[in-house]
């Protein structure tokens, strides 16, 4: 099967790559785009791609924005390799460069390092200790409507910088907000990052709502409501634009402690959801009955509705429709996580979920690549 490497380079690095992967009978293919158009095929067809080779000085005002999607990638899809000298000046950590003049050897092996690279961050991608507010970097996921494919939302996701350069998964800053003075001022600094970004123009016109994640210790902390409320006005955040999802990593013993501040929640005008429910959430049943305006099917439930076996499937679709007519009475929204492709989609919709987010859609996205990104959705579907 061929190696395709998406390219954004400049003319004489084009044409070196382009003979350098059809010397000696390689099966490489180098997709040539410019750096917006790169930026696109990261965001929406990332597994397509064995790598990006990136030019510095092609990357123009997208450069950074290309090193988020393949460094600072926490699901590790896409290694990066740079051209030329120009890139030991860039912080890059040890990302592999492929120096002038090239052949199909120095390219496979720049090919093997990058992949060697990220496999290596990929398995000491692990929570350390927290260290400060401002290693946190936020990422945004798009949520879709089924029925007619319009983006609606932005799912806010907190990743940390580490002390070494590297970007990690939300492991450190979940064990943070958990139990500890930290709760209410790692919340506040995330609702308050994404609010900027909105603000100041990444993405103020797009008409997506923003969610953020909330585990059970910051939902129940009394600060909350005006520590929300003080970002939001501070910010002139329309109330309704913002979403928050109680996490799952806490379990819910005790539905009355949470319903108060549900309730007060919801009648301030947040929209609020119960995120990453699977047929062995506790208490699921009485947290369906706390005034939620939508709830989220864990990515596991997704996966197992198109399970090989048969009973396990029938098991996972059986659990949707019971959510999804729970639901539809009250106009809840049922929000599937991590849909692929269109046939999951298609099963989703017909099980009456109506809303979903995943790779089929966009990977999350640096709040830059939000624009470029919807650009695009529009205008493959029309909404």
């Amino acid at each position: 099967m061929p190696t395709k490497i998406l390219a954004v380079a400049g003319p004489e690095w084009q044409a070196a790559l382009q003979q350098a992967s059809q010397a000696g009978g390689s099966t490489t293919i180098i997709e040539q785009q410019n750096a917006a158009n790169a930026v696109i095929a990261l965001a929406t067809r990332p597994t397509n791609y064995k790598a990006l080779a990136l030019d510095p000085t092609a990357g123009g005002t997208w450069l950074e924005t290309l090193i988020e999607l393949t460094l600072g990638d926490t699901d590790h899809t896409v290694p990066l390799f740079m051209l030329g000298d120009t890139a030991s000046t860039l912080p890059l950590n040890g990302t592999p460069i492929l120096r002038w003049p090239i052949d199909a050897s120095s390219l496979a092996r720049a090919l093997d390092q990058a992949t060697s690279y990220l496999s290596r961050q990929a398995t000491s991608n692990l929570p350390e200790p927290f260290s400060n507010l401002d290693s946190i970097r936020v990422r945004y996921q798009p949520v879709v409507r089924l029925r007619d494919l319009k983006a609606t939302t932005v799912e806010v996701l907190a990743r940390l910088i580490s002390k070494t350069g590297e970007t990690l998964g939300p492991g450190t800053i979940i064990n943070a907000m958990t139990g500890g003075d930290d709760t209410i001022n790692i919340t506040s600094f995330i609702v308050k990052q994404a609010l900027s970004e909105r603000k100041l123009g990444e993405f103020d016109n797009l008409d997506l709502k923003v969610a953020f994640n909330l585990p059970l210790d910051a939902m129940l902390h009394p600060k909350i409501l005006p520590a929300l409320e003080a970002i939001r006005i501070g910010g002139n955040i329309p109330i309704g634009a913002i979403k928050l999802e109680l996490t799952e990593t806490q379990p819910v013993n005790n539905t009355a402690e949470l319903h108060p501040i549900i309730t007060t929640l919801s009648e301030a005008g947040y929209r609020l959801a119960l995120d990453d429910i699977t047929p062995t959430t506790p208490n699921l049943d009485a947290l369906l009955e706390l005034p939620f305006r939508a709830v989220k099917l864990d990515r596991s439930v997704v996966a197992n509705a198109q399970h090989y076996e048969p009973a396990t499937a029938a098991a996972a679709r059986n659990f949707i429709t019971k959510i999804t007519s729970h639901a539809a009475p009250t106009n809840r929204g049922v929000i599937a996580e991590g849909i692929e492709n269109n046939e999951t989609l298609n099963l989703l919709k017909s099980l009456g979920v109506t809303h979903g987010q995943g790779y089929h859609f966009a990977r999350p996205l640096p709040a830059r690549a939000l624009k470029p990104w919807l650009t695009h959705w529009r205008s493959e579907t029309g909404v």
